[in-house]
């Protein structure tokens, strides 16, 4: 069997200890199948089996009609943003970007690049990684990634400076566009994908590559390395206004393209802010936006008009119950995309895409969310019965946990079985001793039944309960 990758491992080792079992919901084997069971040789692309349900509870209506008190607002602006503040106080890998510091001491700066490699920080050589084309990367290539981060050069004292994305684009944990596979025939997990970023994402730059292509930088949620082609600097008070706009849309599709004049087209996913130039809809229905370019290096803006549809909402949605079910809805049968691969979501990225189009700020990966949820129940040590039971307690909206993956709650269907929706990338069926992994990756619906590798139901994986609320 294939050990844990590193694509998995850098998600799951802080859950892991948590809970002291394997996930069900990540892309590859993580440890031995009980007893006699054997795993079939090839994984399947999901076909007859599966355990996505796509009948009438895989809407939003079936959800919104049986939850009466579903437009119940559950925070308020004032006690959402003292939420916010808290969770940072939880996690170290969201960043207050208003309040942090004008510079960073070397030694500080070190430490936070070298944490931003995360495993490849104690790896010495590139063990069995690919590149795009199926070729193993070379020990010279990754020791100039390595090389490429510039720590001999940093400045005793190094100045912050402030930048904007202009388009969406990645945030690795090397200063390379190399990817790094750690399957030769299956690449869809990058091991140096950390995340990706929408446009107008407000960045602290605190250095640069030595080949002055990247940027290392801290956004809202995550810390690495971004293409400097795809970010533009400013000054601070310019910065300023797009971390914290008088007046924005909030994207609330799953995903939205923003044409811009020339024929150029900006992709954003949900929870997106876009700043208004005007606060009102203009006379030809439309909003007058703003969308931020790069001309040499620097912060320019072009004027946008975006239709106001049901895409955009002015200022975060309302935090309901409805309203997480209508977003999470949104997504249903999007391709499961590890760290913002392939212009999607993965299981954490997606529940962080619905918590923030309400305003909420969660951290980006599941391990750090279970950890940060202002309100938690620990499942470890508890029955099947007693588990179903707390379940059954839990408000819509949420998160299930289990290690490496992280799940939101529906509520019970008409027969009384609790069902959730996430973004999956694998599971397991058994038939005859024989395990066969099925690649689902997929935005879905399911019950808590579905098995890992080690034939574990979810519902005896899970490690704790997380939501929010007064």
């Amino acid at each position: 069997m294939k050990s844990l990758p590193l694509h998995a491992r850098r998600r799951v080792i802080g859950a892991m200890f948590m809970a002291g079992v394997f996930s069900i919901g990540l892309p590859f084997d993580m440890a031995p199948l009980p007893g006699n069971c054997a795993v079939a040789a090839a994984a399947s692309e999901v076909s007859g089996d599966t355990i996505a349900i796509r009948d009438v509870r895989a809407t939003a209506d079936y959800w919104i009609n049986r939850n009466y008190e579903g437009d119940k607002v559950l925070l308020d602006r004032n006690e959402i943003l003292a939420l916010n503040a808290s969770m940072r106080e939880k996690s170290s890998s969201l960043t207050d970007l208003l309040n942090f510091p004008g510079s960073v001491a070397r030694s500080e700066l070190q430490e936070m690049i070298l944490s931003a490699q995360q495993d490849f920080r104690e790896m010495a050589t590139p063990e069995e990684h690919y590149d795009a084309n199926g070729q193993p990367i070379s020990q010279n290539s990754y020791d100039e990634a390595k090389a490429n981060c510039g720590l001999a050069s940093l400045e005793e004292k190094n100045e912050v400076r402030y930048a904007l994305t202009t388009e969406r684009t990645n945030l690795r944990l090397l200063p390379t566009a190399k990817n790094y596979f750690d399957d030769q025939d299956f690449r869809h997990y990058d091991d140096l994908q950390g995340t990706a970023l929408d446009p107008a994402e407000p960045l602290l730059v605190l250095s640069e590559s030595s080949d002055g292509a990247y940027a290392f930088v801290k956004s809202r949620n995550y810390t690495g390395w971004v293409s400097k082609g795809t970010m533009a600097f400013a000054d601070r008070a310019h910065w300023q206004r797009y971390v914290q706009p008088e007046d924005f849309l909030v994207v609330t599709a799953n995903k939205k393209t923003v044409a811009v004049k020339g024929g150029w087209q900006v992709l954003f996913q949900m929870g997106s802010v876009i700043p208004l130039r005007q606060a009102k809809v203009q006379p030809d229905g439309t909003w007058a936006a703003i969308i931020p370019v790069e001309v040499n290096g620097v912060l320019h803006e072009a004027e946008v008009n975006i239709p106001a549809d049901d895409t955009v909402h002015k200022g975060w949605l309302p935090c309901t119950q409805n309203n997480f079910i209508r977003q999470s809805l949104k997504f249903l049968g999007d391709v499961y995309g590890w760290g913002g691969m392939e212009d999607s979501v993965d299981c954490s990225s997606y529940v962080g895409d619905i918590y923030r189009s309400m305003g909420l700020e969660i951290p980006r990966d599941a391990d750090q969310q279970e950890l940060a949820m202002p309100k938690s129940l620990n499942l470890s040590g508890l029955a099947r019965e007693q588990r179903w039971k707390e379940l059954k307690k839990a408000p819509v909206g949420a998160l299930f946990f289990k290690p490496g993956h992280v799940m939101m709650y529906l509520g019970e269907d008409d027969k009384g079985t609790p069902l959730v929706i996430h973004s999956a990338s694998s599971y397991f069926t058994f038939h005859g001793g024989t395990g066969r992994k099925h690649y689902i990756r997929q935005v879905l619906i399911s019950d808590l039944h579905y098995q890992n590798g080690r034939g574990v139901e979810t519902i005896d994986g899970m490690s704790s309960i997380g939501f929010i609320g007064r």
